[in-house]
């Protein structure tokens, strides 16, 4: 056999083990970056909390899925309210829609961390309605409350109070 028909030969073998194989798998994608954990919520401090309320205030915390809502209802008599204490992960949004039964009830929302304790909403210039987003994870306080002199005549007032977090 000459070295030709050796090649031609080899070349033969070559293509038909080629044809009986199975045909060669394109290379795996890449593997898409798994999605971030969200950011965990932070863990209510009730004895802490309490600390910055008056002793008027009656501290309640809601409950509510990680991304839900909830209202609540409630009653402001004199300076005596409940506050209602949510916290919020880092990136999400607190919506809370006040609507009292008169309009001498407002809201203040308040990010409890604060010392100061300024409000990051003051209803009674922004609205029944507020939107904080957190840029981190915070616990915010949505304190109901009337204007001194009524509170000093010692009226009541309802309310209802719509609380997301989004």
């Amino acid at each position: 056999m000459s070295k030709l028909s050796a090649v031609a030969v080899s070349l033969a073998v070559f293509s038909l083990v080629a044809a009986c194989s199975p045909p060669a798998e394109a290379p795996a994608a890449p593997a898409e970056p798994a999605a971030a954990a969200p950011a965990p919520l932070p863990t209510v401090d009730a004895a802490a909390l309490q600390a910055i309320l008056s002793p008027d205030e009656t501290l309640s915390v809601v409950e509510l899925p990680r991304e839900g809502s909830t209202t609540v209802r409630g009653e402001v008599k004199g300076y005596k309210s409940t506050v209602w204490a949510v916290p919020v992960a880092a990136g999400q949004t607190l919506t809370a829609t006040f609507a009292p039964s008169n309009t001498n009830l407002y809201i203040n929302v308040i990010d409890a961390a604060d010392t100061s304790g300024a409000a990051v909403h003051a209803g009674e210039t922004a609205g029944a309605t507020a939107t904080v987003t957190a840029e981190k994870g915070a616990i915010y306080i949505i304190r109901p409350f009337q204007p001194r002199a009524m509170a000093r005549r010692d009226e009541t007032g309802g309310y209802s109070l719509s609380i997301a977090r989004r």
